[in-house]
């Protein structure tokens, strides 16, 4: 964390920071918590997640009915507005929503093409709503419906990544060790990327896309190349240079 942080602000030339940064800031925080809540809820609740997800969701809707103040915001202030820390509430229905499904993926009826298209049309239900209640402000409030399509479209990717020619990948040398890669660098990607993204490249609209995730994927492992030197700097053994540099 150290490393992204001295990353971060070096690249924006920015000497101060706030202590909460060293912490991983509201994202990672937020996560360190639900760990804890799923651990007890493994050991404790395991055949009772289907209710606490609706737990989660009555909290969810209470919260945003009596206490969410910006419900008719169109901004970043919004129900996914990064302003408001709000979002994290209803987000750990994903996280239940994952742990069940990974508890149940061998009873699961995988249907591929069916699959896809349930999750295509969560796609077009959640993305209507919001452009909806992006447009018209009178109905903005109305955003908060879109986070059932939203964990819709987290079930069926799940389902839609089980068709067989994926699970190939997955088990193939390349594959494998890319998927390794990419996932091995969320964390780092997820803490810098608002600092990398730019509108400079859209004339080249969508090479621009790729050309990003490379710069993000990039920078994110020079912090990890980094944070493994930071880390066995304050070792007595000698330096592990294979481990510093590598993929995953």
């Amino acid at each position: 964390m150290i490393m992204t942080v001295a990353f971060v602000h070096a690249l924006t030339l920015s000497p101060t920071f706030q202590l909460k940064e060293l912490a991983g800031g509201d994202f990672v925080m937020a996560i360190m918590v639900y760990y804890v809540l799923l651990y007890y809820i493994r050991e404790y609740a395991r055949d009772k997640v289907p209710v606490l997800l609706g737990a989660v969701a009555i909290i969810s809707l209470l919260v945003y009915i009596f206490w969410f103040p910006y419900k008719y915001e169109v901004s970043s202030k919004g129900l996914y507005g990064i302003t408001t820390a709000y979002r994290w509430i209803p987000y750990f229905a994903a996280m239940l929503l994952g742990a069940y499904v990974g508890m149940r993926r061998k009873e699961l009826n995988y249907q591929p093409w069916l699959d896809l298209v349930k999750m295509i049309l969560c796609l077009a239900i959640f993305y209507g709503i919001q452009f909806g209640t992006k447009m018209y402000r009178p109905i903005a409030p109305w955003q908060i419906v879109t986070l059932l399509p939203l964990m819709g479209i987290v079930y069926y990717f799940y389902k839609c990544c089980h068709v067989k020619w994926l699970e190939k990948m997955y088990h193939s040398k390349y594959g494998n060790g890319l998927i390794m890669f990419v996932g091995g660098l969320c964390l780092e990607s997820y803490l810098i990327q608002n600092i990398l993204f730019t509108d400079k490249m859209n004339d080249i609209w969508p090479l621009n896309l790729l050309v990003i995730v490379v710069v993000i994927l990039a920078c994110s492992y020079i912090v990890r190349c980094g944070a493994r030197l930071f880390q066995q700097t304050f070792r007595t053994e000698g330096y592990e240079w294979k481990k510093i540099f590598s993929l995953y």
